[in-house]
């Protein structure tokens, strides 16, 4: 019955573990979209399958993004330098209530309040015309 005690919290303590495992799972794909400012937020993702979702306020005229397309999207982050953008860019002379845009490339996101950064504003248009983003 000893025995039985430890075996028993050894098994409890191994239900929390892939729990813990999923929470911290890196971030992989591209995500985009817009929050803040006067107008409604949205989020769009594309897996590294390819397949695309839809959060708020937009719609997309392609649901799934093909392996050359993924292709072409990695090339723009890397022609782009985008793992060398800074987090946060705040330009300057943009009002405060124009809403924020964000680009999230595997774990690294730059926001972007304003349009002074030319080689974001390249991947964000790269990735809208890549699922065929219409604004609502």
């Amino acid at each position: 019955m000893r025995r039985a005690a430890p075996l028993a919290a050894l098994l409890a303590l191994t239900v929390f573990l892939p729990a813990a495992d999923a929470a911290q799972a890196p971030k992989t794909g591209f995500a985009f979209g817009r929050l803040g400012g006067n107008i409604r937020p949205y989020t769009v993702t594309i897996a590294n399958s390819g397949t695309v979702h839809v959060f708020g306020a937009v719609k997309v005229g392609r649901m799934h993004v093909t392996p050359v397309q993924l292709a072409a999207l990695n090339r723009v982050a890397t022609e782009t330098l985008f793992t060398t953008m800074p987090l946060n860019t705040n330009c300057s002379g943009t009002l405060p209530d124009i809403a924020t845009t964000f680009v999230r490339i595997g774990a690294y996101t730059v926001r972007v309040h304003g349009a002074c950064l030319p080689r974001y504003q390249r991947m964000l248009k790269a990735l809208a015309m890549s699922v065929r983003l219409v604004s609502t």
